[in-house]
């Protein structure tokens, strides 16, 4: 089996001992006896994570299986002189990450990655490839409050009982009703061919005193990303959820 992994930091190897062999995506190869590619990076945001899926299965398009585990909804990226640049609003390493911090919010986060996962699963499924989409540094927990405006919304242009802060944005009451009605449209097609979509491995897995006992890490140790047992029990984790068994 040959299998691709798209992804960040948390799916490179990060702080593990050697990314190469003890990254989550390393590990699983070894202990599964399966062909992996890794083409995560540190700090890639879902947009570049997905251009480089793409890039890849349309020079190779021999893969078993594509595992994409969202990166921060705030990353992006755009083309300048050919080359592709890396932005991460709330950063104050550029000025072009402060343009961009004054228009992002949590509930751009939502939409932008809800309209990726859609487009890039519709794409996988057109083209055969099985795939699986996860929450990983993305940590869909943190969007709760935006994700209820979708998932609460009874068409009843009641928006104040939703919680939405309507004086922050300029768009009229037609405008947002189609949009919530749109989103929670879309939301339910990603939930029928990705149900692990909105998953935060991070807090629902990799932190239950259980797997920490298990696989013999700490979380409070982590200097900011796994370590090589983290990335233990996170290999087994994908394994497990693309049938994968031990050999």
């Amino acid at each position: 089996m040959k299998i691709l992994t798209i992804g960040d930091s948390w799916t490179y190897g990060t702080d593990s001992s050697d990314p190469a062999t003890k990254s989550w995506p390393a590990q699983m190869a070894n202990k599964y006896n399966v062909e992996v590619i890794n083409l995560a990076r540190g700090g890639n945001s879902n947009q570049r994570a997905i251009r480089i899926g793409l890039e890849e299965i349309c020079r190779d398009p021999h893969y078993d299986y594509i595992i994409w585990p969202l990166a921060p909804g705030s990353r992006t990226e755009i083309l300048k002189s050919g080359k592709w640049h890396q932005i991460w609003p709330r950063s104050n390493s550029s000025q072009l990450d402060k343009i961009y911090t004054e228009f992002w919010t949590p509930w751009n986060d939502v939409q932008i990655t809800m309209l990726l996962v859609l487009q890039f699963a519709l794409s996988m499924k057109s083209l055969g490839i099985p795939l699986y989409v996860t929450g990983l540094s993305f940590f869909p927990s943190q969007y709760k409050k935006e994700m209820s405006w979708i998932n609460e919304y009874r068409d009843d242009f009641d928006f104040n009982g939703l919680g939405m802060p309507l004086t922050e944005w300029d768009i009229g009451i037609a405008d947002l009703d189609r949009k919530l009605k749109s989103l929670r449209a879309i939301n339910k097609i990603i939930l029928d061919i990705q149900p692990d979509c909105w998953f935060d491995v991070v807090t629902d897995y990799l932190s239950l005193t259980e797997v920490q006992l298990t696989y013999g890490y700490k979380t409070q140790n982590f200097k900011g990303h796994p370590d090589d047992n983290g990335y233990h029990a996170l290999a087994d984790f994908f394994a497990g959820k693309i049938g994968l068994n031990a050999s």
